[in-house]
């Protein structure tokens, strides 16, 4: 397939808690992006000992954790469902026991993805004097996010 543009990859959410069966959500697209970022990371404990081999490091890896961040510009349009998102991140309500959780899915051209419940950390509008309204959006995983190659 070759490279690709960040344009073309696709950001869906699904409003539900991380016990949600994600064959049964119904996404949506989180429309007029312009970035897109995902980040897995894994902790370490370091396992190093008087008979490490070669004096070297050794570790072990206990937990993944994965970040999603984005940005967009601000529109109106209901087909875009940004207010929607924005509305359950301020005032999350009792579908997700008052926590702004949903599932992400983040599609990219070649069809791999990543799926999971995240909770929304931020949510930041921007309304400069003189430029477009933008807005961005941070979120944290709470539950198994899976990579489909």
């Amino acid at each position: 397939m070759g490279a690709y543009t960040g344009r073309d990859v696709v950001v869906n959410f699904a409003i539900a808690d991380e016990n949600a069966v994600p064959s049964g959500l119904t996404y949506k697209r989180l429309g007029m992006m312009r970035g897109k970022g995902m980040k897995a990371s894994w902790d370490t404990v370091d396992t190093t000992a008087d008979q490490s081999p070669s004096f070297t490091k050794t570790n072990l890896v206990t937990f993944k954790s994965a970040e999603f961040s984005g940005d967009g510009v601000t529109y109106t349009d209901a087909v875009f469902n940004q207010k929607e998102l924005k509305a359950h991140v301020i005032s999350p309500g009792a579908a997700t026991a008052n926590q702004p959780k949903v599932w992400f899915q983040i599609i990219y051209p070649d069809g791999s993805k990543y799926e999971g419940p995240f909770i929304v950390t931020e949510w930041s509008d921007d309304s400069p004097y003189s430029d477009a309204a933008t807005w961005s959006i941070s979120a944290m995983s709470n539950g198994a996010v899976n990579f489909t190659a």
